[in-house]
Formats: C-alpha cells, sequence, structure tokens
C-alpha cells in the first residue's frame, strides 16, 4: 500500500505500472506478455506495416488499456469493499481521494478513450471492422465490471473471456483467419487462464494437480510453452510461432534466474 500520485488514476498506463507492477522486471514481462504478441499478430493479420497499421496499433492500445484500467481501480476500490480479506494496493490517503473523485476520474477515462477510438473511426471510414473494434473496446469496461461484481468462486470462467477482451481488438480491424485469433490466444491469455484455475480460492481440483502452489507456476510455464509449440510445429511456420517462441525462451531465462536470485515482487 505505497502511496503513489493521484494522477495515476487519470493518466493512460499509470495506474497499472504504479500500482499494479511496480518494478521494472514486470514492467518488462508486462511488455513481453501484451505489447510484443498483440503487436505481432495484428502485423500477420494486416498483412505488413504501414502508416496507418502504426497508428491504428496505438489508438487502440491506449483506448483499450485506458478502459481496461478502470477495470483495475474499480477492482481496488469499490469491489474491495465487498470482500472479507480484501488484497490493498492502495494508501489510504489514495483511497480518499478517489471516492471524492471517482466519477471524475472515470468519466476522463472514458473521454481519453472516446476520443481515440473516434480518431481510429475516421481515420478507417468507419470500415465495418473499425466499427467492430470500436464497440468490442468499449465492451472492456463492461466485461471488467461484471467480473468484479460476481465475486464468487464461479467468477474465474469469466476470467479468460476478461483478458482476452484486451487482446481481441488488436485484430478485429483486420479480419484475420481464425488460426490468428487461436494463436494469440495460446501466446498468453490461455496460459493466465489455467493458473487462474489453480488459485486456492478456485480449487479446480485437475488444474490444482498440474500446479498444486504458487511456486510451481515457474515450471508450469515453461512446460506450457514447450508442448504448445511441440504441437502447432507440424501446422504452422516458425513466423507464427514467433511470439510463442518468444515467451517459451522468456520462461526458460526466468527459471534458471530464480535458481540463482529471486527478482522483487515476482509472482505478486
Amino acid at each position: 500500500m505505497t502511496r503513489v500520485s493521484n494522477a495515476v488514476f487519470y493518466l493512460p498506463f499509470a495506474y497499472n505500472y504504479s500500482v499494479r507492477l511496480r518494478t521494472p522486471g514486470k514492467l518488462l514481462s508486462w511488455m513481453l506478455i501484451y505489447l510484443m504478441p498483440t503487436g505481432w499478430y495484428s502485423w500477420l493479420a494486416a498483412g505488413g506495416v504501414s502508416w496507418l497499421f502504426c497508428i491504428n496499433y496505438l489508438l487502440i492500445l491506449v483506448a483499450a488499456f485506458t478502459l481496461y484500467e478502470i477495470g483495475y481501480i474499480h477492482n481496488d476500490t469499490f469491489a474491495t469493499l465487498r470482500e472479507q480479506k480484501p488484497t490493498l494496493r492502495l494508501s489510504e490517503k489514495n483511497s480518499e481521494y478517489f471516492y471524492s473523485h471517482a466519477g471524475h476520474i472515470f468519466f476522463a477515462r472514458v473521454t481519453i478513450a472516446a476520443i481515440l477510438l473516434t480518431v481510429f473511426l475516421l481515420l478507417n471510414d468507419f470500415s465495418a471492422g473499425a466499427i467492430v473494434t470500436t464497440v468490442s473496446t468499449g465492451l472492456i469496461p463492461i466485461v471488467f465490471l461484471i467480473y468484479n461484481r460476481w465475486r464468487n468462486r464461479w467468477n474465474v470462467l469469466l476470467y479468460p473471456i476478461l483478458v482476452f477482451s484486451r487482446y481481441l481488438p488488436f485484430l478485429l480491424p483486420y479480419s484475420p483467419s481464425w488460426q490468428i485469433y487461436m494463436l494469440l490466444f495460446l501466446s498468453f491469455p490461455c496460459c493466465n487462464m489455467l493458473e487462474r484455475f489453480s488459485m486456492p480460492s478456485y480449487r479446480f481440483p485437475v488444474i490444482r494437480k498440474i500446479i498444486p502452489t504458487e511456486s510451481s507456476k515457474t515450471y508450469f510455464r515453461v512446460g506450457y510453452y514447450a508442448i504448445a509449440l511441440a504441437l502447432l510445429l507440424p501446422f504452422f511456420g516458425i513466423r507464427e510461432l514467433i511470439p510463442l517462441v518468444i515467451l517459451g525462451s522468456y520462461r526458460c531465462v526466468v527459471a534458471l534466474l530464480l535458481q540463482f536470485y529471486s527478482p522483487k515482487r515476482y509472482l505478486k
């Protein structure tokens, strides 16, 4: 519960880093699991890089994560009020500021996202793909708020939809094949979903046998990417699998590093 500047409630990405990630190592991890696969697979879906592709990516990125952070903020404030043993991420002063400015904070974030998505629609001539992308992005905070309100062990079933909601908009402008959607899901959301199903509060027996403890997630991640690549290699070229190769290599490096050093806030 380290106190941070109240500006993080308004600035895109600031809340995620200052309250959720909090270390350069976790920021690097976030870039690898989010920016790298969304950038790579949207590039494949678009068929190449152009000025419009780059602008589209940046507009979707900032709009989608600005709205996704609304869910983080709601989870760390209003949702914790209904929990018996909440995880408190904000200081008392930050919480006081939020509760007295909640309307302004949410309005500011929705306004930022709305402006960015309007620019996105204009640049893409209100095409069907652009409209679907905008609607999908706009639904992100709604899905997150439903997830936050559904506070029992079964809300974990909504979790993969919630996680993938911030990945999906990057592909929608280009209407790629279903295989690209699948690979993007497998790159991180699927792995994250399985880890979520293993958490003690959810107790899904099958997954708990695979991931019995928090520390076992390290080796589960290595095994996940090794098995995924072994199953996918007969059907896809290396270009389509680059994100899984990079993430698998990253998980191997982390597993090796942990033999000598434990990074700050690892698995927290």
